[in-house]
């Protein structure tokens, strides 16, 4: 990426999530942030939920603690639990980072936990809604939703507030299925 010869800053990419623990979404999607190409993309994750207890990852786990792996492999890893249910201190923390996109994981998928009011905040320019709520939000500040066309037919598109953003083959988008 150049304009006029300059090499650009990377594009900065923000994910929230409760869910940077023991979830089935991260299971499925700890591995994703590796294939970012940190020349073009700087990383940021905010956890607004708690790490898996050390007991349970030694015994449930069997020692994977996929929270480290995340950790391991993006290029900021901001534990936000101290703005808990402060979505103004939440949406300024992010705002400050100067984020170009903030991509939220939850949804309405956990009840109490949704980034929503954060959302409605617009910390960054380009907000998407991806993962674990397969359908609109029906919010005005959600500006994209990455789906596929099965999940999300090109003739519902108007039922939605949000564009779509279609994934190739599954709306899924998980890290460990495009290994090389």
């Amino acid at each position: 990426r150049e304009r006029e010869g300059t090499p650009l800053p990377p594009i900065k990419v923000g994910f929230v999530s409760s869910g940077f623990n023991s979830k089935a979404v991260l299971y499925l999607s700890h591995d994703l942030f590796r294939f970012f190409d940190p020349e073009l993309v700087e990383i940021h994750v905010f956890s607004t939920g708690a790490p898996d207890h050390p007991q349970f990852i030694r015994q449930t786990m069997r020692g994977v603690d996929w929270r480290q792996r995340v950790i391991d492999t993006v290029d900021y890893f901001h534990d936000v639990r101290e703005f808990d249910g402060d979505h103004i201190a939440l949406a300024r923390f992010i705002h400050d980072k100067e984020l170009q996109i903030l991509i939220e994981w939850d949804g309405y998928a956990r009840q109490g936990e949704r980034a929503m009011g954060l959302m409605a905040l617009r910390p960054c320019p380009v907000q998407i809604l991806h993962q674990e709520f397969l359908a609109t939000s029906g919010a005005q500040y959600v500006d994209y939703i990455v789906t596929d066309r099965v999940v999300s037919p090109v003739r519902l598109e108007g039922l939605y507030t949000e564009k779509f953003l279609y994934l190739p083959h599954h709306f899924f988008s998980k890290g460990h299925a495009v290994q090389a």
